[in-house]
């Protein structure tokens, strides 16, 4: 859309604001500020200053960066860890599970009172040096153990209580075993008789241990934790470096998360008080989670060490500068000043051209090169977004005869007021060029409302 309309504008006499005073009443307290900067015993010192903030700046960046790094990589590793420990978990209490599925079938619908012996010659046992595979009846007592000597509970009322009413993967707590001092821990599933009624308990016993064998010191260090922890908020078994324990007992809402995904979280650890990157998520249909933990001083050690290396360099770096600084003050100062004098004309000259060839000298305002390129820039959006919108030509009636009549000093004030009367007029988004002597143009671009041209043209009439 293209809208033309000449009208008379009245302009109040002796108005003459103009940018270019107030551009070159900047420039010149820009100078003039430049001018003391020049001053080699101002500059030499700020610009030390500025490279020491720069230099201190990078430096703690640096070491941020690099502890960051090491954090997400400490957080990484004990999910990974966390992910094969919990695969370890999931296959070991399997294959327990197997075994205790294989002693029910052979009792069940073989009819074998001790269906050990049976199974052992089958090969279908799990090693003995670190399984104890048992059989006990109705009332509590052992009817068949691959064990020499029972040393375990073997009347666990809790036991006998639950699967009597449940088919289902009983895991006991830990307790020490009297002869070795080691915790173990039971598993156990419910045996039937034909009738379907409760007949015994098939069990499979195994050192707590076992659960944290694949314990990595040059993964988990010294301070890491391995640990199995029930759903009862009991540990079956925990390691920290050599040092096995069992029994412990803690807020597992607090220290599972109730996710799917393992998650890692700095925490410090309630049972012994060491802060570390702890991955805890509960094993699938198991009342146990996987607990895997790295020190936090240990993981990050290497990282404090080559911080207070980077420190010890820059605080080096400092001094040599702040020293050179002082040095060079006196030296540059001839140097510096006319560098700077001949760099402040080359960018004055440079703007200053640069200004001239896409403005109008008297307004301020862009000129038709200018407009020409905003104009061909605007209509290729418009197409582009389907938008509208408009432009507006403007002269001055009779202007010939304030040129004529009081002369050309008149003319360029009438159209320095023009042009701060139709930027007052506009949106900050609209533009208005002078293409040359009396004749104006404005670009109304992105409108969402036709009415808006009208209005605008109606105020500038105004």
């Amino acid at each position: 859309m293209s809208i033309q309309r000449t009208s008379e504008l009245r302009l109040a006499p002796g108005i003459t604001a103009s940018e270019d005073t107030t551009s070159r009443g900047t420039s010149h307290v820009f100078r003039y500020g430049l001018g003391h900067l020049r001053e080699a015993y101002i500059l030499l010192p700020l610009l030390s200053a500025l490279l020491l903030i720069a230099l201190w700046s990078a430096t703690f960046y640096l070491i941020k960066v690099e502890q960051t790094r090491a954090q997400r990589n400490a957080a990484t590793v004990s999910e990974e860890i966390g992910a094969t420990y919990e695969a370890q978990i999931l296959r070991a209490v399997r294959e327990i599970d197997q075994t205790l599925k294989l002693v029910k079938y052979t009792y069940e619908a073989e009819g074998e009172r001790n269906p050990l012996p049976r199974l052992k010659e089958r090969a279908l046992l799990p090693p003995a040096l670190l399984f104890d595979v048992s059989v006990v009846g109705s009332d509590a007592k052992l009817l068949a153990s691959t064990r020499a000597e029972e040393t375990g509970p073997a009347n666990d009322l809790d036991e006998l209580r639950t699967l009597r009413n449940n088919d289902t993967l009983l895991i006991s707590r830990p307790w020490k075993d009297p002869l070795t001092g080691e915790w173990r821990l039971r598993f156990s599933r419910r045996l039937n008789a034909p009738d379907g009624t409760f007949s015994g308990i098939a069990r499979v016993e195994v050192d707590a241990a076992y659960f944290a064998s694949s314990y990595d010191a040059s993964k988990l260090g010294e301070r890491g934790v391995l640990g199995l922890l029930g759903t009862d908020g009991v540990f079956r078994v925990r390691r920290t470096g050599e040092s096995v324990r069992a029994g412990d007992t803690v807020d597992y809402g607090a220290l599972v998360p109730d996710t799917e995904d393992i998650q890692t979280s700095l925490l410090t650890n309630s049972w012994d008080g060491v802060r570390r990157y702890t991955s805890a998520r509960q094993l699938y249909d198991l009342p146990l989670a996987v607990i895997v933990g790295l020190s936090e001083e240990e993981q990050l050690v290497a990282v404090n060490r080559q911080a207070q290396t980077y420190l010890r360099r820059s605080a080096g770096v400092s001094l040599l500068l702040v020293l050179l600084a002082g040095l060079l003050s006196r030296m540059s100062w001839q140097l510096a000043q006319s560098r700077l004098q001949a760099a402040e004309a080359k960018v004055a000259y440079a703007e200053r051209v640069e200004y001239l060839a896409y403005h109008d000298a008297l307004t301020g305002l862009p000129n038709r090169s200018l407009f020409s390129k905003l104009l061909i820039q605007h209509i290729h959006e418009a197409h582009r977004y389907q938008r509208q919108m408009a432009v507006l030509f403007l002269d001055l009636d009779r202007f010939k005869q304030i040129n004529d009549t009081l002369g050309h000093d008149a003319g360029d004030q009438l159209l320095q007021e023009v042009a701060n009367r139709l930027k007052a007029c506009l949106r900050e988004s609209d533009i208005v060029a002078r293409l040359g002597g009396d004749e104006f143009v404005v670009l109304l671009p992105q409108l969402s409302d036709e009415k808006y041209v009208a209005a605008t043209a109606q105020k500038i009439l105004a």
